[in-house]
């Protein structure tokens, strides 16, 4: 790293540092659990201190008899120091301010940080509206430059037990969320990273609005005290579905400037460069139509309502509603043409995939789920369940559908359906359990090498309330019973993170509560 940092002595005045610390009260080591270094320009007015004198000008939270997590900020730090503590975190980070404040924060023993860009040169992002590294970032009114040092193995973890961990971000989350504006206990992937950030040096205020009846997008700046932006290059790019459109080299030749556009443009891209040929500014924007609905309450509705013995009181307002306000005139007719074309095909390469299958609840779509579900069911090698609450008789069809022989299914139904009557091939009332044992029966003597086991969850509530298949590693979410699958409006899911549910799946297997259907038809007849 070298030229790029050097220029930043000229755009800067001074330098903040913003730490969350961990400290080992028995070794009286300092570690870093997050680090931002905020460059700050000349007339920028410092961040408050935290915390007082009588605090040590900073905050804490106490953890266990071994370690506290702190707050601290420098605000007066030279920039040259500030650039040398992010490329050299390992040398320490001074935190200190007077005679209260001053401890050396060292890296985690375990921490391995990587820089993202692994260049000099920064990512250029507006904090509003970028919500991975923006969250974390102070607020300011321009485009951020942020250089990272992100530890994504987290390994120094590995020291804490599982409730130290718990603790130590829940505890630090109070103090960012107090002092920093964010919550590191949702945000763990920031946890032992290092952060060197500045907003425009330039500018306070970078606005941008497109002019829907001319076609001119109105380009405004507020300046910083002692800085020009006069003579700097703006470059407006009109990005459409990932293609350039048209790319317009301008000179900044005041404040407030009236561009004219070759056409309304689909997503705009606003650069800003200084003198050096750095981007300082880098926006975005989509003009789209919109409308606000306006509503007014006109009454209030006050309902008991009893769950159990436990009655509670409802407010409900009701509004009357308005006529919209349509803000906006432009339509991208032949754009949304396109983008409505493209969706159509990805909607279809979902379906083909078994990602995600909607049946409008047409005559033939009983037909087209039962097949996209014996397209799933055929594709399992070692594991097939189907979980269903209501799973009874009709149901073992999709079990016939089966042609791997080899392949064991499980099937998971519930005691507060199967103890439920229906009609018997007699005409006479039975027992759901008892009807699905005699399919089952029909079914291994038809295929008697197949293995095919049900279960039953306790209870007079089942726990288990959607449909789902579990196909090996894979899970799909049915949106109704298997009996009625496609009758109605429909989906066929699959679920993007399966394993929470497959371990669900295999913990009411294994449950010694869960009975087979046997022994569930066996605990019937004793209780009559």
């Amino acid at each position: 790293m070298g030229d790029y940092f050097d220029t930043l002595t000229h755009d800067y005045g001074n330098a903040e540092i913003s730490c969350v610390v961990l400290h080992d009260r028995k070794t009286n080591i300092w570690l870093n659990f997050l680090t931002i270094i905020e460059m700050i320009p000349s007339e920028q007015e410092c961040s408050p201190l935290i915390g007082q004198a009588s605090t040590r000008y900073c905050d804490r939270q106490k953890i266990d008899d071994n370690y506290t997590v702190y707050i601290a900020r420098r605000i007066t730090c030279p920039l040259p120091e500030a650039i040398s503590i992010f490329k050299n975190p390992e040398k320490g980070i001074l935190l200190q301010h007077g005679k209260e404040l001053h401890c050396i924060v060292t890296l985690f023993e375990k921490a391995h940080l990587e820089s993202e860009p692994s260049s000099e040169y920064p990512l250029v992002i507006n904090a509003s509206t970028e919500n991975t590294i923006g969250a974390i970032l102070p607020k300011r009114q321009t485009a951020f430059r942020v250089w990272t040092k992100i530890d994504r193995q987290k390994n120094w973890l590995d020291a804490f037990t599982l409730k130290q961990r718990e603790k130590l971000f829940a505890k630090g989350g109070l103090l960012t969320k107090r002092y920093l504006g964010f919550d590191i206990s949702i945000l763990h992937e920031h946890g032992g990273n290092i952060y060197l950030c500045g907003c425009n040096p330039y500018l306070r205020r970078f606005n941008n609005s497109l002019l829907d009846l001319n076609q001119e997008l109105l380009v405004s700046c507020q300046e910083r005290a002692g800085k020009s932006i006069i003579g700097k290059k703006l470059v407006l790019e009109d990005v459409r579905e990932g293609n350039t459109c048209f790319s317009l080299e301008l000179t900044v030749s005041q404040l407030r400037q009236r561009i004219q556009l070759p056409h309304f443009p689909d997503m705009l891209h606003t650069k800003l460069y200084d003198h050096h040929g750095h981007l300082i500014e880098n926006q975005a924007g989509r003009w789209t139509n919109f409308n606000i609905q306006l509503k007014m309450q006109t009454s209030q509705l006050n309902l008991t309502v009893k769950e159990g013995v436990v009655k509670k009181k409802l407010k409900i307002p009701r509004y009357s509603s308005e006529r919209p306000i349509e803000v906006g005139h432009f339509d991208h007719s032949l754009t949304s043409y396109l983008k409505g074309k493209q969706l159509l095909r990805q909607r279809a390469e979902l379906e083909k995939n078994g990602q995600f299958i909607f049946f409008p609840g047409n005559p033939q779509d009983k037909e087209r789920a039962r097949s996209a579900v014996a397209e799933l069911l055929n594709k399992a090698s070692k594991a097939c369940m189907l979980l269903d609450p209501y799973f009874g008789a009709p149901d073992l069809y999709y079990a016939y559908l089966i042609q791997n022989t080899s392949l064991p299914i499980q099937i998971i139904s519930s005691a507060s359906f199967l103890k439920s009557k229906s009609d018997g091939p007699s005409g006479r009332k039975m027992k759901q359990a008892f009807l699905l044992r005699r399919s089952l029966a029909k079914y291994k003597r038809a295929l008697p090498h197949q293995i095919i086991e049900v279960k039953v969850l306790p209870g007079g509530k089942s726990p288990l309330h959607d449909r789902y298949i579990v196909i090996d590693e894979n899970v799909y979410l049915l949106g109704s019973s298997f009996n009625e699958f496609g009758s109605r409006a429909t989906t066929l899911i699959k679920v993007p993170d399966p394993s929470p549910m497959i371990t669900q799946a295999m913990n009411w297997w294994k449950d010694t509560k869960t009975k087979s259907l046997d022994d569930y038809i066996k605990r019937l007849k004793s209780t009559k």
